[in-house]
């Protein structure tokens, strides 16, 4: 689907949308009183049998030309049935039939819905554009719609229905399945079960759910689901430039450095040419090849090469069972530029080579390395600047780097520093380091159980990374996304860990560690540290609970559903820190004119918890992005413009208060506007191939099997019961679709959208697949009389 550019137009400029209240069709009897100076005063009720009255307003010139030229003129309503069985309809047929009594009285509906719906009528013909104009009832018609009002009111005795102790709205009541052209029964069972249903829509984008129901005026479910899909792809395009523009060429900028300096050192060869060949290999890996090379490292070097260049095999340099440089291939946004690619392979590079403390030869080269930039003021303060970014973005190290050697190197040369008790008291104090917090697990015995490694630049900490290292054993060899949200005191993903995995069977002390975890995490606070934790703590809360939620949020299927949006938000946020943070593992050896448009109505997703922690971390990214070169300030503030309009909206909708016009105007064009803060992040008019789908994929975790992979598709749609005006109606929104599977190779997000292209993808996780109905998504089945906006492929 793809919008005119027209629809920005449109989307700058106030329509003159008429009352966003509930037309003369409310069905709530506490506001038929409240509605005299909006409707009865454009109702007169005095007798007028042959409807003479209408026929003046439609030899008005505006009204008589605009129904010529839709070929309306002269078509009659058919004779109305004022003797059917009222008690044989449904709640929606009754209110339907009650408004049609209005539709042949030239009632121009505000209600999208009777609006769309009347007009598939050749013979509705509403009067527009003519202030003083009244509808004008005779007597049997009054008397018909006071009947018909009566049995509304005897359905609407039961509003509510019980399921899993809670009182959900009654699906019976819903007054719009008539907005689609067919509502499959599974998805109708599902409202009456737990008032929403989750559809495999397979859209590549998010926003088009609600581009769709702006010009069907289906009703928006705005979830939060959307709004963490911005933010995750701001963050994502700020990184990709803040990398491409400054990271990528500090690195190798503090790099290169590193090796002139080395260059003009001319004591201690043996060190000086190994901490030589260390920079060349990084540099190699960044795609520079014109450093000369000491000889006598020439032919390990070249092996080294080979195996960078083929992104597979063990290391030759520094050797180490269990790397694979299969980890050297790109993936996330670094697939996307030559640079981005260059600047991929030789951090990761780095970050997978720690030498051996124990060994001399390698722990003497990079103290020769760590003395080299501690003694160059200049080259030091880079180094120091550029672990400060790293941490800022994805946290702190979370293995034994340069940065703990220069600590230890208190000494004036590098003949000190090389001096043997002095290496000797180095390796000491280095070897009594516990800076590492997420552990290897060895399930098998290992030479490299007992080394202890130091790094150029260390792999970050993260938290999920942790999490995984303490909840892995050899009778559970891999961890489960899940796991993060239980030790964040989700019972939800606790009671699917525990009861439907059963995972305390397979390892007993499953449940114990889990425990573990959760005291240890219950009072964390140092979110605000770095993005990963403040990503994280954006993606918990999309699960938060209050008790004046709508009760439809608190069933375990819905529990369910959000459980699915955070650990998809949580893959975005692995996805953008991939090469950062550490992977923990186990290692084993081995239409134009007319009647202007109708209201449109939108409901938020009421978690007020996600919208404040949503406000904290754009607070946060706007700190973040100060004195950087490429910030996107504009997106981002779109992004909280946006983020405090559903904050507000949301509080208004769990408080009783009215939305406003303005807001749901502005409502009406959410997905427009999501698309367009999207294309102002990638710099330009139109969605380039690369950036029209938003699945991705991120592995987080390996083992002897191969690697875990968590992953996002397609958007599913959501569609939810809300209440508008008293009514009951379907609304429907987008949601992320998650997944977590094992695969043989490390996967980047190519090959993910090609399976996902294919629809070769593996089966949603056991506790969210029966929640996901493979049925045809519903598609509108109304008619607008005025400009469609918008052209669709």
């Amino acid at each position: 689907m793809k919008l005119k550019l027209n629809l920005l137009f449109l989307m700058l400029t106030p329509l003159l949308f008429t009352n966003c209240t509930e037309e003369s069709v409310t069905n709530d009897e506490t506001k038929q009183a409240n509605v005299k100076s909006s409707k009865e005063e454009r109702i007169d009720k005095t007798q007028t049998p042959k409807k003479e009255y209408l026929q003046k307003y439609y030899q008005l010139d505006h009204i008589k030309s605009y129904y010529d030229w839709n070929e309306m003129t002269g078509v009659d309503a058919p004779p109305f049935d004022y003797k059917k069985d009222l008690t044989s309809l449904s709640y929606e047929e009754l209110r339907l039939l009650r408004n049609e009594i209005f539709a042949r009285n030239g009632y121009l509906f505000n209600d999208a819905f009777l609006r769309g719906y009347f007009n598939q009528f050749k013979w509705y013909k509403p009067i527009f554009d003519v202030p003083e104009f009244k509808v004008s009832l005779d007597k049997e018609e009054q008397d018909f719609i006071s009947e018909v009002k009566k049995e509304e009111a005897k359905r609407k005795a039961n509003k509510t229905v019980e399921r899993e102790s809670l009182s959900l709205y009654n699906a019976d009541l819903i007054v719009n399945t008539k907005q689609f052209k067919a509502v499959p029964t599974e998805v109708l069972e599902d409202f009456g079960k737990q008032n929403f249903s989750i559809v495999n829509a397979n859209r590549s984008m998010p926003f088009y759910a609600y581009d769709n129901n702006a010009y069907q005026h289906i009703p928006n479910y705005v979830t939060t689901d959307l709004y963490l899909f911005i933010l995750h792809r701001y963050f994502s395009r700020f990184i990709e430039k803040f990398e491409e523009n400054y990271l990528s060429k500090e690195l190798k900028g503090i790099l290169k450095k590193t090796f002139e300096k080395l260059a003009t050192l001319s004591t201690h060869k043996n060190e000086v040419e190994w901490a030589q060949t260390y920079c060349a290999l990084a540099l190699h890996s960044f795609g520079d090849q014109a450093v000369k090379l000491p000889e006598s490292y020439t032919e390990i070097y070249q092996e080294e090469v080979q195996k960078i260049e083929n992104a597979g095999g063990k290391p030759s340099f520094i050797q180490n069972e269990t790397v694979n440089f299969g980890d050297l291939k790109p993936r996330s946004h670094y697939t996307k530029s030559e640079p981005l690619r260059s600047y991929f392979k030789s951090f990761k590079w780095i970050s997978l080579n720690g030498i051996d403390i124990s060994n001399n030869e390698e722990l003497k080269g990079l103290i020769t390395l760590a003395f080299t930039i501690k003694n160059d003021p200049n080259l030091y303060k880079k180094y120091q600047k550029y672990s400060a970014d790293i941490e800022k973005l994805a946290g702190k190290e979370d293995n034994i780097s340069i940065r703990d050697l220069i600590a230890l190197i208190d000494v004036n040369s590098l003949d000190e520093a090389l001096e043997e008790s002095k290496v000797a008291q180095i390796q000491e104090q280095l070897m009594a380091s516990s800076k590492e917090r997420i552990k290897v697990a060895y399930f098998t015995p290992s030479a490299e159980e007992d080394k202890k490694r130091l790094f150029f630049f260390s792999s970050t900490y993260s938290i999920s990374g942790e999490i995984f290292s303490k909840l892995i054993n050899v009778k559970r060899d891999a961890p489960k996304a899940l796991d993060v949200a239980a030790v964040f005191g989700n019972k939800t993903a606790e009671k699917i860990l525990l009861e439907e995995y059963k995972e305390n069977e397979k390892w007993p002390a499953y449940t114990s560690n889990l425990q573990q975890l959760q005291n240890q995490f219950e009072s964390f606070s140092d979110w605000d540290h770095n993005y990963g934790f403040k990503g994280v703590e954006s993606a918990l809360a999309s699960f938060a609970e209050q008790e004046n939620y709508p009760n439809f949020m608190k069933t375990d299927a819905y529990n369910r559903k959000e459980l699915s949006t955070a650990l998809s938000s949580w893959t975005h946020i692995k996805h953008d820190l991939v090469l950062y943070q550490e992977r923990p593992y186990a290692a084993e050896a081995g239409e134009g004119g007319g009647p202007e448009p109708p209201s449109h109505y939108s409901y938020v997703e009421p978690n007020i918890v996600f919208w404040n922690t949503a406000k904290e971390l754009v607070s946060w990214l706007e700190i973040l992005s100060e004195n950087k070169e490429t910030t996107f300030e504009s997106e981002l503030q779109k992004i909280k413009e946006v983020g405090n309009l559903l904050r507000k909206v949301a509080n208004k909708q769990l408080n009783g208060e009215n939305v406003s016009k303005e807001e749901y105007q502005k409502l009406h064009f959410i997905g427009a506007e999501i698309e367009y803060i999207l294309l102002g992040l990638l710099e330009t008019d139109h969605l380039p191939t690369r950036e029209s789908s938003m699945a991705l994929i991120a592995d987080v975790y390996a083992n002897k099997s191969g690697i875990l992979n968590v992953a996002v598709g397609h958007a599913d749609d959501i569609y939810v019961i809300v209440p508008f005006k008293g009514e009951y109606h379907i609304a429907r929104g987008s949601t992320f679709s998650f997944y977590e599977f094992q695969s043989d190779g490390v996967l980047n997000d190519e090959d993910w959208r090609k399976k996902v292209g294919e629809k070769n993808v593996p089966k949603r996780p056991e506790w969210i697949a029966p929640l996901v109905r493979n049925v045809e998504t519903l598609e509108g089945n109304m008619e607008y009389r005025y400009p469609r906006y918008v052209d669709y492929d």
